[in-house]
């Protein structure tokens, strides 16, 4: 059964940001359905800046549902004293920019706009998101016990990057990472033998025909880590060590 939407004040809670909304959406009155895509966007902190959001050109506040073809826009304005940071969506860093412009392609979005205090952070560092166990996870079968796998996704060093522009090859990058081990908290620059890993591939770069690989830096030796199983949203590859990596795709 289809259910019809209505707008309505919402105060969703996600992590420790709070979702506040105190006006009805202005978007279309579109009908939800199972192909519905649910859009959040929203700013971290909203002392710090705020946003606008469109659909298709049309305003809405803070969420809505959307088709996979709309096109949707978020902007953020940082306040007095404060530095747009970056945004991100369903937790990946996507942009430094203020503006972000995407279609829903088939995924809900939770999009976010993170900011600083002017002069906290330096232009080059990009500020670590966590995932812990949710990004990158063992392969079925090569789970090793008391042994957590952290991802956070950063801006490299130049030492990195050229490290990593040396073995790309024609490929692009969509992201660069630290991927950690520890057993039981305890950080393990190696592991006793090498894993398969599985590595979400953000949302808005998943596309029929395209193929990934996984590079990584580890005591300044680059590395091509081939993907093991083509599987269209995942990257499976082998590794053995907390090293640099960098997320890369061709067409």
């Amino acid at each position: 059964m289809k259910k019809r939407r209505y707008g309505k004040t919402a105060a969703l809670y996600i992590g420790t940001a709070v979702l506040f909304s105190s006006y009805g959406l202005t978007a279309g009155a579109e009908e939800i359905t199972a192909a519905s895509r649910a859009i959040a966007a929203y700013t971290e902190d909203y002392t710090m800046g705020s946003i606008s959001s469109l659909c298709n050109g049309v305003t809405f506040t803070n969420s809505m549902y959307a088709s996979d073809s709309d096109s949707i826009v978020v902007s953020a304005v940082p306040n007095s004293g404060y530095s747009f940071a970056y945004f991100t969506d369903n937790g990946v860093i996507v942009t430094k920019s203020s503006y972000y412009a995407f279609s829903p392609g088939y995924y809900d979005h939770t999009v976010v706009a993170h900011f600083v205090k002017r002069g906290d952070n330096d232009e080059e560092d990009v500020p670590q998101v966590n995932w812990s166990n949710s990004v990158c996870v063992f392969a079925p079968g090569y789970k090793i016990d008391a042994v957590s796998i952290t991802t956070s996704q950063v801006v490299q060093g130049r030492q990195c990057r050229e490290a990593f522009d040396s073995v790309r090859g024609e490929y692009q990058y969509i992201g660069m990472y630290n991927i950690s081990f520890a057993h039981a908290g305890r950080p393990l620059e190696q592991l006793d033998r090498p894993v398969r890993l599985l590595f979400d591939i953000p949302a808005q770069y998943q596309k029929t025909g395209r193929t990934f690989k996984m590079l990584r830096v580890y005591k300044g030796q680059a590395a091509v880590l081939e993907n093991l199983e083509e599987r269209g949203n995942k990257v499976q590859f082998e590794t053995d060590c907390t090293a640099a990596y960098a997320l890369v795709y061709q067409d």
